[in-house]
């Protein structure tokens, strides 16, 4: 496969990440070096001509398309940046806080005409989904802290200005959006239903993974995932998408659905989970890549994963550039790299019949994910959890059986015949998760000199056993994942080294 996208999709999103990060005059002196670089590699033979035509093509209109988005879009917005005025629009996004506070997103004109969104936080007005905010005050650019860069992230969702503190703000309601607002009621009466039932902790996780309610999840829960790294359980991404469209596909097989009547059925769920969870980017990238993904045999062609992530990362930053400034967003493309390309290609030699070699595979795949989006996170959070793959091979499938539950209430409307004994299911799995949890976490305190010394002697009288060359090289793996690992963390580096050492054993004996 020539995968020709792939030479036009990364090519675009760096060159759109660099732009986004550095001023215009950091990226056209960068840009240049990188050209010349590729001319260099053009010139060894390394690359085609048509590869680096469709490079150079795809960096120039991604630096093209960033400069148009600032002149057309952003300066016209941030022109009003320090000064007092009018602003009158649809409400598209609210957040309600404690004390009687809430966040708008609003979606409309300023007072001289020029169209923008705004951040408005203030007093809860009690406005829905389409309803009017006239606001009268100053605007000023969104700031950040040391730990979150607030301007970046509004300015990946289009946001460059928000309201001053004391701004005047109207709420006018409107019938406008009816089946918007009625999807987000049924999803509030769900989560009410889930949290009832199952319990504020085993509830508060479920509504969160199936409905995206991250206010729902208890403090031990939140503070159990972060340890874990599995944040991104509780945040609905393409992982929860594409689990709940399988039981639309398993279905439609099973019925002998037409292809082109299973693409709009997918097609359609999509549209309505993304609607009913906010439309954040994971599953509008996810869903772009599905629906890639399905349409590949009504064209008579081969779906590709790396193919299909470069076409939706392009679409998704041809209006807003900016939008490869954002977490989330990010987040979501390199996780999708590990497990959808990264991991099948480490992993393609290991064999599938034995039961080690599939848990070592399926462990060694995690890594990959982990090492994927390994620079994301260290970059935009500033700490990384090393457990993470031993945390998403066992505890993942528990999420996973969790979402699909949690998923019949939905479908069923949260009557009490189907909802209380699967509400009861779901606090036994959530009791058997936090046990899992709290093991390996406590696993991770052991002194890690001792795991260190006691998996040293067994290579050693291993590879005395063995005495051939792979077990000298698995050794020395072992000593360079070892120190590597310990320059990230001190304790948490013994286990993951030990299982990632182990993993690589089963793998150099299966590749014999």
């Amino acid at each position: 496969m020539k995968r020709k996208m792939v030479w036009i999709g990364v090519p675009w999103l760096l060159t759109l990440y660099l732009t986004t990060a550095c001023r215009i005059s950091v990226s056209m002196c960068l840009l240049p070096a990188v050209f010349m670089l590729l001319g260099a590699f053009r010139l060894f033979r390394r690359i085609s001509t048509a590869q680096l035509l469709r490079i150079l093509v795809s960096a120039c209109l991604a630096f093209g398309s960033v400069l148009l988005y600032r002149g057309v879009v952003m300066k016209p917005v941030l022109a009003h940046d320090g000064t007092y005025g009018t602003f009158s629009g649809k409400v598209i996004s609210c957040t309600a806080y404690d004390g009687d506070k809430a966040s708008y997103q609003v979606k409309g004109s300023f007072g001289d005409g020029t169209s923008g969104k705004l951040l408005v936080y203030t007093d809860d007005l009690g406005a829905d989904y389409g309803d009017t905010l006239e606001i009268a005050g100053g605007f000023s650019a969104p700031s950040g802290n040391a730990l979150w860069n607030g301007t970046a992230y509004y300015q990946a969702k289009g946001i460059f200005l928000e309201a001053s503190a004391d701004a005047y703000v109207r709420c006018v309601p409107t019938d406008h959006a009816k089946t918007v607002r009625m999807l987000r009621q049924y999803r509030a009466k769900i989560s009410a239903r889930i949290c009832t039932l199952a319990g504020t902790e085993a509830g508060g996780l479920v509504s969160a993974m199936l409905l995206g309610t991250k206010s729902t999840i208890s403090s031990e829960t939140n503070a159990l995932l972060t340890q874990q790294g599995m944040r991104h359980v509780a945040s609905v991404s393409g992982m929860h998408l594409v689990l709940l469209l399988s039981v639309w596909m398993a279905l439609s097989k099973r019925i002998r659905l037409d292809r082109r009547l299973a693409f709009l059925g997918a097609f359609a769920w999509i549209l309505f989970y993304a609607v009913l969870v906010e439309t954040p980017v994971s599953i509008l990238r996810a869903g772009l890549m599905y629906l890639l993904v399905l349409s590949g045999p009504l064209f008579f062609r081969r779906a590709d994963t790396l193919n299909s992530l470069c076409i939706a990362g392009i679409l998704m930053t041809l209006f807003n550039p900016y939008r490869m400034q954002d977490a989330s967003f990010l987040l979501s493309l390199t996780g999708t790299f590990g497990i959808g390309v990264f991991a099948p290609w480490m992993t393609a030699r290991l064999s599938r019949e034995k039961a080690c070699s599939k848990l070592g595979k399926q462990f060694l795949s995690m890594c990959c994910v982990s090492a994927a989006i390994f620079p994301v996170t260290l970059l935009y959070f500033r700490e990384v959890s090393v457990s993470s793959p031993v945390a998403n091979l066992f505890l993942l499938p528990l999420c996973s059986l969790m979402l699909l539950l949690a998923f019949c209430i939905f479908m069923t409307g949260g009557i009490g015949i189907a909802a209380k004994p699967i509400c009861f299911l779901l606090k036994i799995l959530y009791d058997c998760w936090v046990l899992l949890a709290h093991g390996q976490r406590i696993s991770t305190c052991i002194p890690g000199r001792w795991i260190y010394r006691c998996f040293m002697r067994f290579c050693w009288c291993w590879s005395a056993l063995y005495s051939g060359r792979n077990a000298a090289v698995l050794l020395w793996r072992f000593r360079l994942l070892y120190h590597f690992f310990c320059f990230l963390r001190e304790r948490l580096s013994i286990p993951l080294a030990e299982a990632i050492s182990l993993s690589l054993l089963f793998w150099d004996k299966n590749r014999r």
